[in-house]
């Protein structure tokens, strides 16, 4: 009958310095072997703490080197499975923040794309919509599936960006071709201000607008409508009208800085180009402060004087590369119903 040899861990914990039998030196040099591959194997994270890890690894290796009781071999068995403890918990820690930082960058480009470029309403829209899915994403495989939404996204971003700019070069050849007035070709030579107000008109808007996008400055538009003028007008008279026109011109004027533009766009619609470093928000303040300055303008009629306050609908529009885009956000708000801001 064969009979097999069995080594019996229990059997060799209960010995105590007796020589160890070749199945026991065996068993012995097993588990210096798994020591060291835990520590080979398991060492991923912070490069620091892995040094750290591998370095208890290799010292309890050492010690299984030499002869040990039982209650010691014990004791390195308990300090290897809580120094592994605790080095994946700082794995899993470390790892949990690298993704969160590696969420937070893409979901920083994501609005830094779709704020600064001149991207439509609908890749605006899959841009937002790809950063939430990289905040679920768990697997690889999402991972990889929301890389090639973000590259074709990109990819119509970019194509995008290439039409606009195509179509602001058509603008400026456009533009450059228009006659001005006295009927030279250049709209901006011997251009006309308005018999009002004393601005340039919106042709000359235009051509800023365009020279604005071609140079890529970043700039907004301040569109101001005095929705009351048409009602003004037909009570007390055109000529009423244009008056406090030109003294809401003339107050908004005051208000600008010296490289800021002003422009009479359209009947009662005055348009500010306002080049700014500043983001959005901090320039619609600056705006509201402005616009929220009381103007009043006093009518003299024949029986009494009447104070008429001069309040503008506004809004703000950052500069955008396809000027025809912009004329036709302008003229979308210029057109609304009058309501106040």
């Amino acid at each position: 009958m064969c009979r097999r040899a069995v080594i019996s861990i229990q059997k060799f914990l209960n010995q105590k310095g007796e020589a160890r039998s070749e199945a026991e030196e065996t068993l012995m040099h097993v588990i210096r072997n798994l020591v060291q591959g835990i520590g080979e194997y398991s060492g991923k994270g912070d490069s620091h703490d892995c040094r750290e890890f591998r370095e208890h690894i290799r010292k309890v290796s050492d010690v299984l080197s030499e002869p040990i009781s039982a209650p010691d071999l014990l004791m390195q068995a308990g300090f290897v499975l809580k120094t592994l403890d605790d080095h994946i918990g700082r794995s899993t820690r470390s790892e949990n923040l690298r993704k969160l930082e590696l969420q937070g960058m893409v979901s920083m480009l994501a609005k830094t794309v779709s704020i600064v470029s001149a991207a439509s309403h609908t890749n605006i829209k899959r841009l937002e919509e790809i950063e939430k899915q990289v905040s679920r994403a768990a697997e690889l495989s999402d991972v990889r599936m929301i890389k090639k939404k973000l590259s074709e996204c990109l990819a119509d971003i970019r194509r995008e960006c290439e039409r606009q700019i195509n179509d602001t070069q058509a603008t400026i050849e456009e533009i450059s071709k228009r006659p001005s007035p006295d009927g030279s070709l250049n709209g901006n030579d011997g251009a006309r201000a308005d018999s009002v107000t004393g601005l340039p008109l919106r042709p000359q808007a235009e051509a800023a607008l365009t020279e604005l996008a071609r140079a890529n400055s970043k700039a907004y538009a301040a569109v101001l409508v005095l929705d009351r003028l048409s009602s003004l007008n037909a009570r007390f008279g055109r000529e009423a009208g244009d008056t406090i026109l030109a003294a809401f011109a003339r107050a908004v004027k005051s208000q600008l800085t010296s490289d800021d533009q002003l422009f009479r766009w359209d009947g009662p619609v005055l348009l500010a180009l306002m080049p700014r470093p500043s983001g959005l928000e901090l320039v619609r303040s600056e705006l509201s402060r402005m616009m929220e300055t009381r103007m009043e303008h006093t009518i003299e009629t024949p029986s009494r004087s009447i104070m008429i306050p001069v309040t503008p609908r506004w809004a703000l529009i950052p500069m955008m590369a396809a000027p025809r885009l912009m004329y036709q956000k302008i003229d979308t708000f210029a057109a609304l119903p009058a309501s106040r801001n």
